[in-house]
Parts: C-alpha cells; sequence; structure tokens
C-alpha cells in the first residue's frame, strides 16, 4: 500500500526520462562548485591537506607495491595501527579508487560525487513519497547544495559527507521495506547502514537513531503500515539487516575497538568528558546562520560562539520559504510529523550543552561521552527541511499554497536582509560572539551589511518566482526551471565561499627540510617544535 499523490489543481511538469533528467541538474549544480577539478586543480579541504591526504597516499602506494591493505603506520609518532587508528575511508568504497587512479583525481571524484549522490538520494526519497518529478528535484537540489552538506569539502571532512549523502537512502529503504512489504529493500537498509559506518561513525550513530525513529513511524503510526504477524516479520528483518550492517563495519570497528584502550579516547584521556563532549556545538544564536551567514561570519571571519568554524548550517530564504510551504495541507501529514519529530531532536543535540536535553542525551547514550562536536547532528535537521521544501514545492505547483504566506513569509525574510544591510544587527553579531571574536565581530561589519543585501535580493527574488508560480503566470517547464535557478542561484551564492583549489603538487612542496630528509638514509624521525603544520 502506498499514500496516493496530493489532488493537484494544475497540470504538473513530468519530462521523460525523469531520472536522467534530474541526474542532469545535480550533476550540473555541482559542477558549478567544482569545476576547477576539470582543469586537473584538486579540491582543498584543511583537514584534508593536513592529514588526510598523507593518509591516504601512504595507504594508496602501500597497496600498489604490496597488493594489500597496511596494518600499521610507521610515520606517525612512533607509529600507529593503520586500521585501528581509523585512517580515513580504508574500507569505504572511495578507497578503490585510489588504487588505479592519481590521488587527486580520486579525491576530486569522491568529494564531487558524494554532492551528486546527496542530490540524487534525496530526490529518490521524495518519489518514494509520491511527489512530482519538479517538487523532487527542488528537494533534491536544496539538500545536495545545503550548505550542512556542501561546506563539509571545507575542512576536507569526507567522512562525513558519505554518510550525509546517504541519509536519505536509509530512509527510503525503511519505507520500502516497511511500507511497501519490500524484502530486498532490507538488503538496503543493511547496506546503507554498513557504508554509512565506514564514513563516519559519529555521524552514523545520529543516522542510526534518527533511522530508528523513522522506522518506529512505519511500524506503529502509518496509516499504510503493517499490521498483525506482518508487523513483527518487519522488526525481526529490520533488525537483521541493522545487525548485518554492522557486520559490514566489523573489519574496521574490531580493530578500532582493541585500540581505543591505547587511545586518546581512552579511559583517563584527554578526548573525553562533559568539557570535551560538549565541544564544537552549535550556539542557538546560529540558527541565523541558516539564511544570513555573514551575521556570525564565515569560514575566516567567524566570530560566533566556538573557537572556529570552517562550515555553514546555510539553508537560504528561498528553500525555508519552501519548507514554510510544506507545513500546510492534509497530504503526507503524518509523515511531517513524524520528520519533524527527528529534526527537533537533533537540532537538540546539535546545540549540544547550550541546553539542558544534552545532559539527559549524555548520560543515557552510549558512547557520548567518547565524542564531542555534536554540530554535525543538524544534517538531519536540513534533510527534513529539505523534505519540507520538496512538499511545499509540489503544493505550490499545485496552487495549494496561499499568496499570503509566500507574501508574508518573502518579505520577513527580505525585511531582516533590510535591517542586517543598513547596519541594524551589527550590535546583534557582536553581543553573540566569543568574548575574545568580539574585535573580529566588528571587522565583519562592512561583509554582513553586503549579506543583508544578499539576503534581501534572493528574498524578494525568490519571493517574487514563487509568486509567480503561484498565480500561473509560470507553469510547467518555466516553473521548474525557475525552482531550480532560484534554489540553486541562492545556495551557490553561500557555497562558492567553502570551495578552494589547487595544483596536486601542492601537496608535496620541495623545501629544505624535505630536501634534507630526502639524502638520510631511512630510518629516521623529524621534529620541528617551531613549524606549524602550514609551514608548507
Amino acid at each position: 500500500m502506498t499514500h496516493p499523490a496530493p489532488e493537484r489543481t494544475t497540470r504538473i511538469f513530468e519530462p521523460r526520462r525523469g531520472w536522467l533528467v534530474a541526474l542532469a541538474v545535480f550533476v550540473a549544480a555541482a559542477l558549478t562548485l567544482c569545476w576547477p577539478m576539470v582543469s586537473g586543480k584538486v579540491i582543498l579541504g584543511s583537514d584534508y591537506y593536513i592529514a588526510g591526504w598523507a593518509f591516504r597516499h601512504f595507504g594508496a602506494e602501500y597497496w600498489r607495491q604490496h597488493h594489500a591493505l597496511p596494518l600499521w603506520n610507521p610515520f606517525i609518532f612512533g607509529g600507529l595501527p593503520y586500521v585501528g587508528g581509523m585512517h580515513g575511508d580504508i574500507f569505504y568504497p572511495t578507497a578503490w579508487l585510489r588504487w588505479f587512479l592519481p590521488l587527486g583525481l580520486a579525491t576530486n571524484l569522491t568529494f564531487g560525487g558524494h554532492l551528486v549522490v546527496a542530490g540524487c538520494s534525496m530526490y529518490a526519497l521524495l518519489r518514494g513519497l509520491r511527489i512530482s518529478w519538479v517538487a523532487a528535484v527542488t528537494g533534491g537540489l536544496s539538500y545536495e547544495l545545503t550548505g550542512i552538506v556542501a561546506s563539509l569539502v571545507s575542512p576536507g571532512h569526507d567522512g562525513k559527507l558519505f554518510v550525509s549523502a546517504l541519509a536519505p537512502l536509509l530512509f527510503l529503504a525503511l519505507l520500502r521495506a516497511v511500507r511497501e512489504r519490500s524484502t530486498p529493500a532490507y538488503g538496503c537498509v543493511a547496506l546503507t547502514v554498513g557504508l554509512s559506518l565506514h564514513g563516519h561513525p559519529q555521524m552514523s550513530y545520529y543516522l542510526l537513531v534518527a533511522g530508528g525513529l523513522w522506522a518506529l513511524f512505519l511500524l506503529y503510526f502509518d496509516e499504510a503500515g503493517p499490521r498483525g504477524s506482518e508487523r513483527f516479520r518487519a522488526l525481526a528483518f529490520g533488525a537483521g539487516a541493522v545487525i548485518l550492517g554492522f557486520g559490514v563495519y566489523a573489519i574496521q570497528s574490531l580493530p578500532f575497538i582493541e585500540y581505543i584502550p591505547f587511545s586518546p579516547r581512552g579511559a583517563g584521556g584527554p578526548s573525553g568528558g562533559w568539557e570535551y563532549a560538549t565541544g564544537y556545538a552549535m550556539p542557538p544564536a546560529e540558527l541565523f546562520t541558516t539564511f544570513l551567514p555573514e551575521l556570525n561570519g564565515i569560514k575566516e571571519a567567524y566570530a560566533g560562539g566556538n573557537f572556529f568554524k570552517l562550515h555553514t548550517e546555510y539553508v537560504g530564504a528561498p528553500v525555508l520559504l519552501l519548507a514554510a510551504c510544506g507545513l500546510g495541507g492534509e497530504s503526507h501529514r503524518r509523515e511531517r510529523r513524524a520528520l519533524g519529530v527527528i529534526a527537533l531532536l537533533f537540532l537538540l543535540v546539535a546545540f549540544g550543552g547550550h541546553t539542558p536535553f544534552y545532559r539527559a542525551w549524555y548520560e543515557l547514550m552510549p558512547m557520548m561521552k567518547k565524542v564531542r562536536a555534536a554540530g554535525m547532528a543538524f544534517y538531519l535537521v536540513a534533510l527534513t527541511v529539505c523534505v519540507y521544501a520538496g512538499l511545499g514545492a509540489e503544493r505550490l505547483v499545485s496552487g495549494q499554497v496561499s499568496v499570503r504566506r509566500l507574501g508574508v513569509g518573502a518579505g520577513s525574510f527580505a525585511a531582516f536582509g533590510l535591517l542586517a544591510a543598513v547596519g541594524g544587527l551589527d550590535g546583534v553579531a557582536q553581543a553573540i560572539a566569543a568574548p575574545e571574536l568580539v574585535a573580529r565581530a566588528v571587522e565583519n561589519a562592512a561583509a554582513l551589511h553586503a549579506g543583508g543585501l544578499r539576503l534581501f535580493m534572493f528574498a524578494a527574488a525568490g519571493g517574487g518566482a514563487l509568486l509567480a508560480i503561484r498565480a500561473g503566470r509560470l507553469a510547467g517547464g518555466a516553473a521548474a526551471a525557475a525552482l531550480v535557478v532560484v534554489v540553486a542561484a541562492d545556495l551557490w551564492s553561500i557555497d562558492r565561499k567553502f570551495f578552494e583549489f589547487g595544483g596536486a603538487d601542492r601537496f608535496a612542496v620541495e623545501d629544505r627540510v624535505t630536501r634534507t630528509m630526502r639524502k638520510t638514509p631511512l630510518p629516521y624521525r623529524v621534529w620541528d617544535p617551531k613549524g606549524t603544520p602550514y609551514d608548507v
């Protein structure tokens, strides 16, 4: 059984071979950010540049020489376990690219490819919810380019990107498995769980909790859900799929568990305790960055509540406006509520120690005393918002959204942007900055004014386009194109600031130290007490 599509008052554009057209849209969107890759340049994520590149280069060279994975990395301190020490995506499929391709090309395909995967997986989820092609593409594009996903290239956190890209597929697989009684879908659940865990365990932890809540909704609160013995079958198959997923991850997790007592996360180590666990959470005031990131500053100009920040939670005024449109009507009401509960839970998780809730989460949830940077959980909030945006686009092109809702929403964002543009939010930016970053907030005033003007322009242009679609002046393919352009242009205006590229030779810069090292017979150790990782 499936939920029927909402009643439509107008004919909605549906292209032939919609999957191929959608894929083309998602590839084109990724290329607007990744086009330097075509000329051979490599994405330069900061953490990836400092350490990740070296880990992966060592693994790839070892494979080429020995046709096996290394088990020991002798080049860090006195040596570390390679698998147990979690040296990146060792068993994730992207590792295979490095065995046969130059590392720079493999890196580009990994980051750029997973942006496309994120768009495609959200598109598939929305189509699984039985909404139109136009709405599914809009939601998929919103998720592919949403800040918490796309900006992960800035720190070079590929593992987080893997989980974010795969997350909608877990929701879709559970939907197919439970609602539609598809046995093969449980295999997809297992595969998605296993791959996600190989990407980033903490992000996957959040995803498993979210997937569990989604599964409970489908089992007990969905009108089309299973009943009686079918419910027990679904529970058993679902549990088996998760166990199988952990089995896929066992090749990585078992060595890691053995290594933990000797790692900084071991008992008494520095990577533990309340202060550690609540570090780099998302301050509630930074919710404003979902539509005005300049209020806290971007990258090196960041002046928020944390020490530094290399990503953004930017969602954009047009997407938020579409999401508000998706909150109305009878269609998918139950799904909206279930996803809303998930979004609220992980918004509280993302806030970390800024609210009392996180103390209960920290004490009750296993392993939460060994992780930090709870702000990464915001990707599940963004996922829900993008689903809502897809539903909102569906209602918009069907003529089911009130002009008042569009006008009030667009007008509110435009007014907020104007207030920032004329300096009305300068004091707010300084008030919510960490004490040591207030001076930087003062220096950011010009960027905040420009950001306010940018918000005003996109709120006005986006609101005008949505009103034109609502009024029927833009319909069919023109309406679809307008939605794609408005959403993509707005998100691109912020995402582009997180994409930096350079030549592959930047990862192997020659200087006097490296030239001397090359002349020295192995083995040797080098320690530069005055240097920094950025000196090269």
